[in-house]
């Protein structure tokens, strides 16, 4: 989704857009290691999304750990290095007064909640699909 999302956005008509630098680049899971370095290479430097790796692995898709452990040896990119900054959107509520934790904290958990319905939904359907080419299933 990412790499579509810049291809999106970069067909736009240079007034209509603002500069990658400018934005956040806002995704539902942290980007995998194809997808974080598209957004570096088209110049966005803030990234911020829900699930992290070990949330996306924990609804049934490890692929992006095991890619980083297997490839580079590490358990994650660094999410604060010369070229962007990454960040949780629990982590960020966190460092929020506690007065403003509640009603973020609810959001947060009912797009979880509907994710995990949607995310059950996919693993029951994608064995069946004689369409699904994808590598890892």
């Amino acid at each position: 989704g990412e790499v579509y999302t810049i291809k999106q956005l970069s067909e736009l008509p240079a007034d209509q857009r603002l500069p990658p630098e400018e934005c956040l680049f806002l995704s539902t899971h942290e980007p995998c290691c194809m997808c974080v370095s598209a957004i570096v290479w088209a110049g966005y430097k803030k990234i911020v999304y829900l699930f992290p790796y070990e949330s996306t692995r924990d609804q049934g898709i490890p692929h992006d750990l095991q890619i980083m452990h297997e490839l580079w040896a590490v358990q994650r990119y660094q999410v604060r290095n010369k070229f962007c900054a990454s960040a949780g959107i629990p982590e960020l509520i966190d460092q929020l007064p506690e007065a403003q934790r509640p009603v973020l904290l609810e959001q947060v958990a009912r797009i979880t909640g509907k994710y995990a319905e949607l995310s059950q939904k996919y693993h029951q359907e994608k064995s069946s699909n004689a369409g699904n080419t994808l590598a890892f299933n």
